[in-house]
Parts: C-alpha cells; structure tokens; sequence
C-alpha cells in the first residue's frame, strides 16, 4: 500500500505539515515562533519528533523512517511497563513487560502516523518516575517526572489537567507517609518541569493566534462529537445530520469560519452550549457510556489500513433504532464479511484479554499497599475515558495501555500460580 499502509484519517495533516516544516528548515525560511509550529493541532515537540524524519529521509522516505522511529518509543513504552510493573514484582514486571511486546494495540498504532505512540511513551514514563520519587522523594527525580510529564504534555495538551492533580495527589500520600516535608517539597522540581512544557505551548499560541490557550479542539469537541452523539442517543437523529445543523446554525451566527482556530473554537463552544440545553442529561450520559464501551471493547486491527479501507458504511453512519442495535448492523450488516470476521476474532481476543485484566486486579487490589498505585492508575484511566467521551476508537484508549499491560501480567502470574498450586492464591505469591 506504499506510504498509504502507513496512515490513517488524521495521518495526511501530520505528514503534510512535517514535510512543510522540514523543507522550511532545509531552505533557511524558519524565524522566530515558526519553530514552535504554525499548526494550532500540531503540539511543539510532536512537530519537531515528525519533522526529523523528513528532515533526515526527504519526503520520499520520511512517512516511512517516521514510522521506523515510532518503533522505538514503543519499545521504550515496553521497558518502562517494566519499570512501572516492578513497583509490584519482578515477576509480574517479566509478564507485563512480555505482554506489552505483543499487544495489539501498541503494534497497529506504532504502524500508523498518529501523536499516539510517542505520547503513550511519555506518559508510561511519567509513571515510572511517578513510583521511583514514591520510593525516593528525591530533587533528580521530581525532575524526572515533571520533564517525562511535560514532555507528555508537549505532544497531547489533554494530560495538562490529571498532571497537575497526579503531582498534588502525589505530594499527599508522601506526607501521609510520614516522610519529611522537605522530600515531599521536591515536588516542585516537577510541577516547574511540567509549567516549563506547558509554557512552550503557551508561547507558540500567543505569538501564532493571539491566545494563551492550550487547544483550540475544545469547540470542535464539544459541537461536533458531543452533541451530534448525545442527540442520537435522544431521538436516534443520524449522526450526520446533527453534524451538519450545527455547521450550518455556526456560520449563519458568526459567518464563514475564522481563520484563527480558537476563535473557531470558541464560536463552535457558544452553539454547542445552546445545543447541549434541550438534550436531557440522561441522553448525555448515555452517549458517554456507549462511547467508553466502544473505546474499551473494539479491537486496534480494525485501524489497520488493509482493514480499515475495506468498503463498508462507518459506524457513526450505520443506522440503528438503539445503541445495541447499530452495533449488530455494525458489526453483522456491513456487506462486508471480511471486516465483521476480523471485528469478531478482534473482539474475542480482547475479551480474554479483559478477563484476565480483572484477574490482575483482583489479585493486586488484595494487597492494600498497592492500592496507592492503583488509585493514581485508576484516576488516568477514568479521566481519559470521561475527556474522549462519546467519541469512540480504539485509539483512544492507547495512553490506558500501559496499566492494562500490568493488570495483564498481574492476572498472568495469578493464574499460573492458581494452576500450580490449586486453591487460594496468596496475595504475596502475586505481588
């Protein structure tokens, strides 16, 4: 499939703006804030990590030499699932580990030109240093954490709010700890890293736009996945329509899109906001929950692009008189039988792999000084599930990878024991 095999919906903006920047550079035409990046979708440090590629292989090989270099921050993603997992034990950091090396999910997305894998990487990172400064509250590794953080943060602003509440939340359990307050004050260490980063994009945006904003995808968000979504959960009104009534109700407020994407941002907020007033919460929620699913149980192949290109209607186009119901049709009246055979294997593979996720949790959540691990793991799980919301893809939950990754090696260990040793499990044979 050529450079094709190699991206996906969002890939071509990517690849386009890197090879856009590294011909920029090559000519000499870069000045001032244009190195940051000119892109209000493109964070600083992802627009320098594309634009190596292309700087390095020329656009006839950059797509590809990118890809090559997404392998290795998915091997760095492995070894730190490692890292994170020997928190626990060395045993259960050996299968978490292994398991990170053949899941699905990692392996079609570090194929594809997405932001996703480098910031999967940083944020497992993040949590590795998050446990090492548990274990020593030291300057060097508050510092470690706030750059894996703002690193994180310099690739997908959406970590910016749980980073903060990560570091508080950290700073607490080491005083409730009983450790000094002079360990627990080097905290600050990463809280500066972490606004350094922060600051970066910050930067960019005011010199660009004209706006100390992160993002300006909150708008877009909002009018055209949140309510198109919500109100099919209400009334079953198709996708598509919705989408294209709140297109229509924007321009006729405010005229032809403006040329700065946060003001578009904020115009596409004020409509969403009178939208989201005759949609019962009810509705909301419900969309929310359908949303989550999907990103939970789908399978990544269905992303690759052999798969992903076979002919068949979306899912958001697929008609349905229930949630439920559309995803039969979905899944079972596509017209394309090849696609419902990979969804099906897909969706049995990542069912076993659920349930031995639970088994992991089970099993750890027995040993009460895990439970501090789990409550920061559990408050990123369910903060990236609640931020995508009713948006659904299996990419969505490749930042959650590396928790699963434990909880499978976790769940491993425990049922290698169980089979060893029928009956109880003790709690320290797992941890």
């Amino acid at each position: 499939m050529g450079d094709d095999g190699l991206k996906g919906v969002d890939s071509l903006t990517y690849t386009s703006v890197a090879s856009d920047f590294a011909n920029a550079v090559k000519s000499g035409t870069v000045h001032g804030s244009q190195w940051f990046g000119q892109h209000a979708y493109t964070m600083p440090l992802y627009h320098w990590l594309a634009a190596i590629p292309f700087l390095v292989f020329g656009s006839a090989h950059g797509t590809l030499a990118y890809i090559l270099m997404q392998g290795v921050f998915d091997a760095g993603t492995c070894v730190a699932v490692y890292g994170i997992a020997s928190w626990i034990s060395t045993r259960v950091a050996v299968a978490a580990a292994l398991i990170a090396v053949i899941n699905p999910t990692q392996i079609v997305l570090s194929g594809l030109f997405y932001t996703d894998t480098p910031f999967i990487f940083f944020v497992a990172m993040s949590f590795w240093a998050a446990f090492r400064w548990v274990d020593n509250p030291s300057w060097r590794n508050a510092t470690l954490l706030g750059l894996f953080l703002g690193c994180a943060a310099l690739i997908r602003a959406i970590i910016v709010p749980w980073a903060f509440f990560a570091l508080a939340l950290l700073a607490a359990y080491v005083v409730f700890r009983k450790c000094t307050l002079q360990k627990a004050a080097t905290i600050t260490a990463a809280v500066v890293a972490l606004t350094a980063g922060i600051g970066i994009i910050v930067a960019k945006n005011v010199a660009v736009f004209g706006t100390a904003g992160l993002t300006p995808q909150g708008g877009i968000h909002l009018a055209l996945w949140v309510v198109p979504l919500a109100r099919e959960m209400q009334d079953r009104t198709p996708y598509m329509t919705s989408y294209n009534d709140l297109e229509k109700r924007t321009i006729e407020r405010f005229g032809p899109h403006s040329s700065n994407p946060f003001e578009q941002s904020r115009q596409y907020t004020i409509i969403a906001k009178e939208a989201l007033k005759d949609i019962p919460v009810s509705a909301i929620a419900k969309s929310w929950l359908s949303g989550i699913t999907i990103n939970l149980v789908s399978p990544a192949v269905l992303l690759s692009p052999p798969v992903s290109q076979l002919p068949r209607p979306g899912f958001y186009n697929t008609p349905g008189n229930s949630f439920f119901d559309k995803a039969f049709n979905y899944a079972f009246r596509s017209g394309q039988p090849v696609y419902t055979w990979f969804l099906l294997a897909g969706s049995a593979g990542l069912a076993a792999m659920r349930l031995l996720q639970l088994i992991g949790f089970v099993a750890l959540a027995r040993r009460t000084a895990n439970w501090p691990a789990i409550f920061l793991a559990a408050s990123w799980c369910g903060y990236i599930l609640l931020v995508n919301g009713p948006v659904a893809s299996p990419k969505y939950r490749l930042p959650l990878e590396p928790i699963f990754n434990v909880l499978s090696g976790a769940g491993l260990i425990a049922v290698r024991d169980r089979r060893r040793k029928p009956g109880k499990v003790s709690i320290h044979q797992v941890a």
